[in-house]
């Protein structure tokens, strides 16, 4: 989630005119849940409970959850975007923001190196370094 997900869920309640109790009976989440939610003393929600609230406030779930990601085959979205910006699971485990960054810059790292004949030490000592880091978390 971004850090603006409970500012927004608690403006597309208001704008609606809905209590908290009313948009707890409406998906069947308790309203201390979304009242922590609302307040950013709770960081992530599961998917079945954000598409429960967006179903709920009639609007996309990627839209709640603060992100521009968009289900086009149309439409793009960057890498940045996608992994720092969402909920990224690993062997059902979330992974946590610093684990994303560091994924971030090992991908951008790969993407990025020469990977010539001159360049291939370097370029592998840069990315073995990254992922040394990775591990150490």
């Amino acid at each position: 989630m971004t850090d603006d997900f409970g500012k927004m869920l608690k403006r597309l309640r208001v704008e609606q005119g809905l209590s908290l109790n009313d948009l707890s009976i409406k998906t069947g989440i308790s309203s201390s849940y979304i009242n922590r939610l609302e307040q950013s003393k709770r960081k992530s929600v599961s998917f079945g409970k954000l598409v429960a609230l967006s179903e709920a406030l009639g609007v996309e779930p990627w839209v709640l959850a603060g992100s521009s990601l968009n289900w086009s085959k149309g439409e793009t979205i960057g890498l940045k975007e996608l992994l720092l910006n969402h909920q990224v699971k690993y062997n059902e485990k979330l992974l946590s923001s610093d684990v994303k960054e560091i994924l971030l810059e090992i991908l951008e790292a790969i993407l990025d190196a020469e990977w010539s004949k001159e360049s291939i030490l370097s370029d592998l000592q840069e990315i073995g370094e990254l992922i040394s880091e990775l591990k150490e978390i």
